[in-house]
């Protein structure tokens, strides 16, 4: 498994702040997801005033190239940073 976090530019036209264009991009999603068969996990994507950064799982690299294929976002910009580890409060040292 590895995770990554995905970050591309929203596509023109896109307004973020319309709830129905927003649940239409996700069906694209949800979609390409169920077309893996369970081989990932979408944990969440954060939207900044520019861009998507996406939170997900993978069995493989191969299922992140099939994800992206099945979603129509071949041939975008789409840059991919492997997670290697979280940090949160939980690891903060003692006083």
């Amino acid at each position: 498994m590895i995770k990554v976090m995905t970050q591309r530019q929203i596509p023109p036209g896109f307004d973020t702040r319309d709830d129905v264009q927003v649940a239409r991009h996700a069906r694209y999603a949800v979609d390409a997801m169920a077309s893996l068969g369970g081989r990932m996990h979408w944990i969440c994507t954060y939207i900044t005033d520019d861009s998507f950064f996406g939170v997900i799982v993978f069995e493989n690299e191969d299922d992140l190239a099939a994800f992206q294929r099945n979603a129509g976002m071949s041939g975008q910009n789409i840059i991919v940073h492997r997670i290697a580890r979280t940090i949160d409060a939980s690891f903060a040292a003692s006083k």
